[in-house]
């Protein structure tokens, strides 16, 4: 019995090993089973959270309504309350000034809080509109840069192929793209054709 728990050590050993220098494919698939189930209960959680917001927002009253009405106004009302004094500056110069005279009086920590404000605001909504113009940037690299895979692997497949241009060639020697078009006409004259 000492014999065979002794080669069973040495296997063991022999294994811990190997596991050194190649991974376990059997631990390997358990722990992606693992981070796939938590992958898959956040996003679960996140889609129940965000139901759950959609749904308090069909079941609202008018009180809601007016509420959330109230949020979307200090954007537009700032911007027309800024671009109001450029206009009003000269149709009426005395009253400008009487109002910029007010505002000259007016603390500097008031300044410093409608600055906080107006940050806050506007810059919210600039930092959302940024990050989304990220994304359809992103968005658009990878769609060129698969475009640009596709025709070199058309290129391996047939090296005499030019892409996408033989196949608007053929389209327009078989007369179905519009001779009026300039875009086509500017084409074919950069082509000699």
């Amino acid at each position: 019995m000492a014999w065979y728990s002794f080669i069973g050590d040495i296997l063991k050993g022999g294994k811990d090993v190997a596991e050194v220098f190649t991974e376990n494919k059997e631990n390997r698939s358990q722990r992606r089973h693992e981070t796939v189930m938590a992958d898959f209960e956040r996003d679960q959680s996140a889609i129940r959270q965000f139901s759950a917001e959609f749904y308090q927002r069909q079941n609202r009253t008018k009180w809601d309504a007016f509420v959330d009405g109230l949020n979307r106004l200090p954007r537009p009302l700032l911007t027309f309350a800024i671009l109001s004094f450029f206009v009003l500056a000269p149709l009426d110069p005395e009253r400008f000034l009487l109002i910029a005279k007010g505002y000259e009086v007016m603390p500097p920590g008031y300044w410093a809080l409608l600055s906080v404000i107006i940050g806050f605001y506007f810059g919210g909504r600039m930092q959302l509109k940024s990050q989304d113009m990220k994304v359809k940037k992103d968005a658009v690299k990878a769609a060129s840069d698969l475009v640009a895979m596709r025709r070199s692997f058309r290129q391996l497949e047939d090296p005499q192929e030019d892409g996408p241009s033989k196949i608007f060639d053929a389209a327009v020697e078989a007369g179905k793209v519009p001779p009026k078009n300039a875009v086509v006409a500017k084409w074919r004259a950069q082509r000699g054709g």
